[in-house]
Parts: C-alpha cells; structure tokens; sequence
C-alpha cells in the first residue's frame, strides 16, 4: 500500500488531461456516425467498440484531473468497462469485415466474453490483490499518477487483450487474403487502423512505449484514431467497389445477353446469358459470333452498314430479341457492344392485343348503336361506323379534335362546352345527356347519350365512354321501346353466354370429377362430390330467374307493340308535367325494393283500395294492383295528379309494360353477376398450379374462392364473418393456399356438425400476415393436441377421414416458410396460419 495524498481539494487541472478529451470526442464522433448507419452490416459490433472508447476516455479523464486517492483508485476501476466492452467486440466486427459471419453465433459471442466478465467482477467485487497486489501514488507528474503492480487477474488480462488483438490481424490478413475487391480493401484497411491500438498496447505492457510524458497513456488517443480509420472502412470506402462490381456482379449475371466484339467480329467478351444463347458453357480464343448465330452476325452487320443503334432478331425458334449495337470506333476504340434483350412475351402480348383492338373495332362497327370515347381533354379518341354514317365525317376529320368545336352547331356550342368543363374536374359525369349533334352537310340530328365515366385514383377524369342512338323524329315513347328491343336482344345474347358459361361450367365440373379420384388419393379434396353438387344447385338458381326475366320481357314488348298505335294520340298529349311524373314512376319502379307476398301482399293490397277509394281514384281497385305487383305501394300518393284524370290514368298500363322490362333487366344482371362470379371462383379453384415460383395474391380473393364454392354444404347452418380488407398483396403460392384454407375450414364445419359460426380474420404483424379460423366446435381433446398434425392421425369415425388434411396444410405453410398452430377449449377452436410477408 502507497502513501495517501491528503487534500482538501478534489480536482486539479492538467493541459495533458486534452488528450482523454479528444479521445472522448473522436470516440462520440464515431459513435454517432455507427449509430446513423445502424443498418450496415457490423454496424453494432463497431457501436460497441466507440462505446468501450467513449467509457476508456472517460474514466482516464478524471483519473487524471483527480487528486483524491479514493477517486483516483475509482476512476482507474471504472476505465476497465471500456476495454472489456472492446475486447469482447472487437473480434466480431473483424469477422463481419472479413465475411466470416458464420463464425458469430450465442455460443462464440459467450465464449469471448467470459474473460471480460470475469475481469470486471474481479475488479469490483473481487480481493484487491487480484488486480494491484501494491500501489503508490507518484506526485512528480504534473497529476497524481497511479503506480501499480500487476496482479495475476491483470496479467490474466493484458494476455487476453493481446491475444484478441492478435487473432483479429490473423482474421483480417485471412480476410484480405480470401476475400476480393471491396473486401479485400477494407480488410486492409481495418488492418491499419488496428495497428495503432495494438502497438500501443504492446508497447504499454512492455514498458518501452515513447509516451509524451513517460507516464501518460496514449491507448485511448491510438484507439479514437482507429475508430476514424475503421468508421471510413466501414461506411464510406464502398465506392471502391465500384469497378469489379460491374464486372463481376452485374455484367455475369445481368439477364440481358452482352456481347463485346472488335472490328474483325470476333468476341472479346460475354456474359452469362450470352453463353447460353450461344449454346456453349465458355467462351474459346479466336470465336467469332457468325460461327454460332450467322443471321445474328448479318443483323449487327447491316446496323454497322446503316448506322442503326437498334433493331429487333427473330430467331428460327420463334423468340424475339431487341439488338442495341453501340460502336466505340469514334471515341477511338474499334470495339462494339451488343445487347440482346428477350422480348417474346412483349412481342406475344402486343400482337394479342393487336389483334384484340381488331375485333373490339369490328364488334363496335357492326352494331348500329353510336359508340365513342372522349379523354380527358374532351377529344375524340375512338368513335365507331354508326357515328361516322350519322355524321357524315371521316374518321381522320374528327380523330383528336374536341367534341362540341367539331359535332355541334355554335348556338349550342358554348352551352355544351361549359357544362363539359366543369364535368371533366372533379364532378360527376352526367349520366344522360341530349345533344343535336351537326352533320358534314350542315344538318341536324337529334342524338340520345348514355356515359360512363373513368377516373384515376386521384379523381381525376381520363376517359369518358359514351353509347347513344339517332332519336331524330321519334316519339319518346317509340324510343324507349327500340332501346328495350335492343336491350332484349343482348339479354338474350348474354343469354346465350350464360348458356355458354353453363356448357363450360358442365365441362369443369366434369374435369372435377375425373380428376375427383386423384384428389381424393392424395386427400386435398376429399369433398369434391359435394361441391360440385352445390355448385350445379346454385348456377341453376339464376339461370332460372334469367329465362324467366327473358320470356316476362317478350310478354311486356308484345303488349307495347299491340297498345302504341292507339295510344299515341294520348302520348302526344301528355303535358310536360304529366310525362314527367310517368318519368318518375318509372325510375321509382326501377330502383324500388319492394316484394310483397302471401298474407303481408293481402293486406298492403286492402289498405291501398280503401285508401285509392277514399281519394276517389279512377279504377281504385285495378290501379292497386298494379302498383303493389310493381313494387311501388308505399309511393302511389305521390301520383293522384295523373291517376283522377281520365286521359293520363288510360296510359298507367303502358307505362307499366315499359317499367316491367327494366325490372327484368335489373333481375338479370344481378342473376348474370351471381353466375360469374361462381364461374370465377370454381375456375380459379380448379386452376391449380403447383408453381416453384411464388406470385403475387390477393388473401380476400383466396378466401372468398373458398367460401364461394363451398357456401351451398353451410349456408343453411353455419353463419361465416371474414375480416381481412386489411391485408395487402403480397407473395405466395395462393393455388396451395386454397387447398389449405379448405382443409382448415372443412375440418371446422365438420367439427360443428355444419351448425354453428366461424370466424376467419387476416392481421398484419411486423413482416407476418396471421391469419385465423375460429369455430364453436367442441374443440380438440388434451390427449391428442400433439397429434393432430401428425399423418394418417385423425379423430374422424373410421371411413371418414383420412388423417392427411392437416398434414398436408402443415407441408404447405412449411413450403411458404411460415409456421401453423392452434389454441382449442371446449366451444372456441381456433388454427393461426403465419405467412411471411413479402412483396
């Protein structure tokens, strides 16, 4: 034990006390650099090491401008944080530099750390002679310096510091050795700065370093410096990767086939995807691209020959590549590069598309409905013959010209076009619109317009789509029932599409069924018999009610044809506000819900003649009967005007033979829609491809595919609730997600014995979308929970289940690298499904 400076005072400046300072502030420097480039690989190993630097400077700043020995004894102590902390991460951020990350695991991280450990705990709670057997307290420096011997936990510690030290050079000469470029150079580059710390550690314990003052330590300063050169290595010296980067990485294995050529046509240089256009593994001395792909050679030839940068090469197996030919010979350099691009399913899809515009121009040209389509900008884009005969123009007069400066006359111009201006921001387009449309020869026609409009996401309008028909000279009566016929004649064309999709819906289901004893085998789809028998029970249902709608139809035209004639005396003299108020129940009758059956139809129908009769109604009792089969009861009030007067009341009957249509076609869209989308969905399921490759899906639709097809075995019983608008696209194999989410929500309704409800909700949580069936079954008994994923394990009677469902739902989540578990009480059974989110 040393003699004990007594003092009154506790602190004491010394100019060499700047030295810890600028260490620390080096050190924080480099701290706050690692922490905002957190996400570079061996970011948090070098975080570790600026902390320890940071803790060293520190503490030997107040060892030095402390006069207390128990301060003094304290701060010395404290010091022992910042090489622990350095030591024990030092050896790590090395192998990140050297790519050698396979060596860092809990294990290596432990094994390194236990000395450090070790040290600290003999440093705070351990006998004092482990670390300084004796010390003094040496006044002759311009601060009280701490003199001591080295204790054997000490000598313990300065072998270790050593030895780490050394191991991380022989990991960076390993890694610069090994590795190549980028790596190589920041190898060593970390090399140079892990000399600075390491020389004067070895000269510190062997006593011989030249220090300013012979006892000042420099290590904190050497190693603030080091962070300075590693924090460069780390973060900013990628640039120099730049070059064998392009070579090694993008040039090899860029899909685009390169090729690199001299004026003689020989090949210099290839890539990857050249050699395999080439057909061979390597590249041989001396090979010119005409011995592999002459007609190629003639193409690049002819480019040269007419200074053409770009061309395009159809192969003799139907592939189609874009050639871009770069000669360097004016920058003088007599070299080209050649790059072939595949463009074959571009050049597929452009002609499909091609020839799909084709057949849309000649559907539209052969209808004599007027069609066209204006822009944003109010410009003729695409119009069909029926407008072009109407108009007396050619296509080319009115292509790109702006609608009412081009087809109207220029007292209505104005009106027209401010009413277009303002639909075109960010109103509503009119639905209908009445517009005298001027012919090349200078004359009038009176033209019908229905719109629909197309905007982007940001509600701006991009294209309006118009279907009109040439009203001059008819009746309004007359043009309501023409616009009917032809509405009737595509019912019965969709009609005959449905039909179609029934003969397509048959053939599927007949595939089903071949295929049925395969599916069966391997136990995907073992209730493949009742889904076919569900789904031919509910395409039969709208199928129904659309030749029913069709045969109501022709009933309601008959009528019409067989009335006009007597009645066009009364149209014509309908006043305005009478043909208005017809307007109006029609459109009434169109939208309205109304279905009144059985004894609620009886006594509607009583209240609404004794009301009629009360209002002395023409007709009290024939006039409720037609609105209630109509469907418009609660509404008759609002037309007493026309239904007391003689003239108006005779026409209510024809007006309603116009309404019934529109109903019809009402019923039949929500019929054809109904069958689509189980046409939709039974395709899709039974489109099954076991792809390698993962795409992009929406969950709903995957989800709803299931429900859909399999709504008809539980509608009757089991009440379903989905949640999952949430959830992006994203990827996976969504046909091995169908067969899953069957397997999981058979096994619930099985389990309920088709009576009760499920619950499948879809959370996103960090990069995992879970998702979860919940049912009120009787849930999965103890004693076999560690089974139930098991093969051939079922809980079904014999003969009914196969042991394999969950098997291979827990084989798909594996394939998608999820994970697949279950919670289960009795009445609340619920399976989560985690998939990875990736896009």
């Amino acid at each position: 034990m040393g003699t004990e400076v007594q003092s009154l005072a506790w602190f004491k400046w010394t100019p060499y006390a700047i030295l810890p300072l600028i260490s620390l502030f080096l050190s924080f420097l480099s701290l706050r650099t690692g922490f905002k480039s957190r996400q570079t690989s061996g970011a948090p190993e070098f975080i570790l090491v600026c902390l320890g630097i940071v803790l060293y400077s520190f503490g030997y700043f107040w060892e030095i401008v402390s006069i207390r020995p128990e301060n003094i004894i304290f701060w010395d102590n404290f010091q022992f944080i910042g090489p622990d902390l350095l030591i024990a991460s030092l050896l790590f951020l090395c192998l990140r530099v050297a790519n050698l990350n396979r060596f860092i695991h809990p294990i290596s991280i432990l094994l390194f750390s236990i000395i450090p450990i070790c040290t600290e705990i003999a440093v705070w709670f351990g006998p004092e002679e482990w670390i300084r057997p004796s010390f003094r307290f040496d006044p002759s420096a311009p601060w009280l310096a701490l003199i001591y011997e080295y204790g054997p936990w000490m000598q313990v510690y300065v072998i270790n510091s050593i030895s780490i030290f050394t191991l991380c050079i022989i990991i960076l000469i390993y890694g610069a050795w090994s590795q190549r470029a980028f790596h190589r150079i920041r190898c060593l580059v970390f090399m140079i700065g892990i000399s600075l710390p390491f020389g004067s550690q070895v000269m510190t314990a062997g006593g011989f370093i030249p220090f300013i003052h012979p006892k000042l330590d420099i290590f904190p300063l050497t190693a603030s410096f080091a962070l300075i050169v590693w924090m460069y290595g780390l973060f900013y010296f990628r640039i120099l990767n730049l070059i064998p980067l392009a070579r090694n990485q993008v040039f090899e294995y860029i899909q685009d086939a390169v090729f690199v050529m001299n004026s003689s046509g020989f090949l210099l240089d290839c890539n990857v995807s050249a050699l395999h256009l080439l057909g061979t593994a390597r590249l041989k001395q001396n090979s010119k691209l005409s011995e592999f792909l002459p007609d190629l050679d003639v193409l690049i030839e002819e480019c040269h020959a007419s200074r053409k940068a770009n061309t395009e090469w159809k192969t003799n197996h139907g592939k189609y590549y874009d050639v871009s030919v770069r000669s360097q010979r004016a920058e003088g350099s007599h070299f080209a590069i050649v790059v072939l691009r595949d463009v074959t399913q571009r050049a597929i899809s452009e002609r499909k598309l091609s020839e799909r515009r084709d057949i849309l121009q000649s559907i539209l040209d052969s209808t004599s409905i007027l069609f066209l389509v204006l822009d944003g900008d109010g410009k003729l884009i695409l119009l069909n013959r029926a407008c072009l005969q109407t108009t007396g123009f050619d296509l080319m007069e009115l292509e790109g010209k702006v609608f009412w400066e081009t087809e109207l006359f220029a007292e209505e111009s104005k009106a027209i076009a401010k009413v277009f201006e303002l639909r075109f921001a960010k109103k509503k387009f009119p639905k209908h619109t009445s517009v005298l449309l001027r012919t090349k020869d200078g004359k009038s026609r009176r033209t019908l317009w229905e719109h629909k409009e197309v905007r982007d996401r940001n509600g701006h309008l991009q294209y309006v789509i118009s279907t009109g028909t040439d009203a001059t000279g008819l009746k309004e009566a007359e043009f309501r029932i023409e616009t009917l016929q032809r509405a009737n004649e595509e019912i019965l064309a969709q009609k005959e599409i449905i039909e179609s999709q029934k003969f397509d819906l048959e053939d599927a289901l007949q595939n089903l069924k071949r295929t049925q004893a395969k599916l069966i085998q391997a136990s995907k789809l073992a209730d493949l018999g009742q889904l076919a028998a569900g789904i031919a029970h509910e395409i039969n249902n709208p199928i129904g009610a659309i030749q029913a709608a069709g045969f109501n139809i022709l009933s309601y035209l008959e009528k019409i044809r067989t009335d006009l004639r007597s009645i066009l005396p009364l149209l014509s003299s309908l006043s305005d506000e009478d043909w208005n108020s017809y307007k109006e129940l029609i459109s009434l009758g169109v939208s309205s819900k109304e279905i009144l059956i059985g004894l609620e139809r009886r006594r509607i129908l009583a209240e609404i003649k004794t009301e009629m009769k009360s209002a002395n109604i023409l007709f009290p009792e024939e006039t409720a009967d037609f609105f209630v089969d109509f469907g418009i009861a609660s509404s008759w009030r609002n037309f007493e005007r026309i239904l007391k007067n003689q003239n108006t009341r005779e026409l209510l009957p024809f007006f309603l033979n116009l309404l019934g249509p529109e109903q019809c076609v009402d019923t039949i869209k929500t019929a054809v829609e109904r069958s689509a989308k189980i046409v939709y969905a039974l395709r899709s399921f039974a489109h099954f491809e076991s792809s390698h490759k993962k795409r992009k899906f929406s969950l709903k639709e995957n989800i709803d595919t299931v429900l859909t097809l399999y709504q008809n075995l539980f509608k009757h019983g089991v009440e379903v609730s989905t949640n999952l608008d949430g959830i992006p696209e994203f990827l996976g194999f969504p046909d091995d997600l169908m067969h899953l989410w069957t397997n999981l929500i058979m096994n619930s309704v099985q389990a309920m014995s088709y009576k009760g409800s499920i619950g499948i909700n879809a959370v996103l949580q960090d990069k995992e979308v879970i998702v979860s069936i919940r049912d009120k079954g009787p849930g999965i008994p103890a004693e076999v929970k560690d089974q139930v994923f098991d093969v051939f394990f079922t809980t079904k009677p014999l003969g009914e289940g196969s042991g394999l469902g969950l098997d291979i739902a827990k084989r798909i989540v594996e394939k998608h690298k999820g994970r697949i578990w279950f919670e289960s009480s009795p009445g609340n059974t619920i399976f989560y499904v985690g998939l990875p989110f990736e896009v």
